[in-house]
């Protein structure tokens, strides 16, 4: 696998996990999550402006991907409303690199060697086992801690449930989506503009829904609650990705795809040492095989 898509994934899973902390953590996480891809497209707008006008092909394939993008956000704050961190965002990646593999073996052309396939199957494998490892009974201390809100969903957590585990499947098909649409794109155009267009379409797309659920004196007064969380979730949302899309043009998609996955054992530490989730043997267990797995792809794929 070449060095620098390696070293632009590993960059993007961090932070990835770091935003996806930002949206657990808070409340109204839809309102949040919503405000934050307003935040990050206002953020890098000027990049937009400022690089080469993409083309029309591009700007259909950015519009498909944004629609995407909004049901996988909608699903997301859903699911983290149902189930535990360390759960909801295994669940939620794992299923993504074999379905990615597998658009990018049918619409692509691109197939694995059988070094690459092991690697990405150790990836899954790891990926799964953490997913179904979830602690039946524990608070996390973020939810424990945390001020309620009106948006706050009131419910127990730490308890894995089915809507919520179903929720994370569907993100994971989203995922696996648009990260098809998107590695075409960036083949045709600079990835940070692309980036840019994609995450103002898709607020865009969520705004009817936000404003249609909330008055938009609450949105506001939510989003002026809970400010620098919203700034910092939008920008970590768009400089994370835009790191994958670049590594996108450089590597095929199926082991790019596997390799960014390892935020998931980086979510599972940061669910045990910050949110007081369980991690376990299993757990540990998993995120040995998705390790392994990542190896075989930097040295073999």
């Amino acid at each position: 696998m070449h060095a620098l898509a390696l070293g632009l994934l590993l960059a993007a899973a961090c932070l990835h996990v770091a935003w996806n902390l930002l949206l657990k953590s808070a409340t109204a996480r839809d309102v949040v999550t919503w405000w934050a891809l307003v935040a990050g497209s206002v953020l890098f707008i000027p990049v937009l402006l400022a690089a080469e006008p993409l083309p029309a092909s591009v700007w259909r394939l950015a519009v498909v991907s944004a629609a995407v993008e909004a049901i996988y956000y909608v699903l997301l704050a859903y699911a983290y409303s149902q189930a535990d961190f360390s759960q909801v965002y295994p669940m939620a990646r794992g299923a993504a690199p074999v379905l990615l593999a597998v658009w990018s073996a049918l619409l692509l052309r691109e197939y694995p060697s059988p070094r690459g396939a092991a690697g990405i199957a150790g990836i899954v494998l790891g990926l799964v086992v953490i997913g179904t490892s979830a602690d039946p009974g524990a608070m996390p201390r973020g939810e424990r801690n945390s001020s309620r809100s009106p948006f706050t969903p009131g419910r127990r957590p730490g308890v894995s449930r089915g809507p919520g585990i179903l929720a994370a499947l569907g993100v994971a098909l989203c995922t696996s989506v648009y990260s098809l649409i998107d590695g075409i794109a960036v083949r045709r155009a600079a990835p940070a503009p692309y980036q840019v267009a994609v995450l103002g379409l898709s607020g865009l797309l969520l705004a009817p829904r936000a404003l249609r659920r909330y008055r938009p004196a609450m949105l506001l007064a939510e989003g002026l609650r809970q400010w620098p969380r919203i700034v910092a979730a939008g920008g970590l949302m768009m400089l994370g990705y835009t790191l994958v899309l670049r590594a996108y043009q450089i590597e095929r998609l199926a082991y790019a795809g596997a390799v960014r996955e390892v935020s998931v054992v980086l979510a599972a530490l940061v669910g045990w040492l910050w949110l007081g989730e369980s991690f376990g043997p299993r757990r540990l267990a998993g995120a040995l095989a998705v390790f392994l797995g990542i190896l075989i792809l930097a040295l073999f794929g």
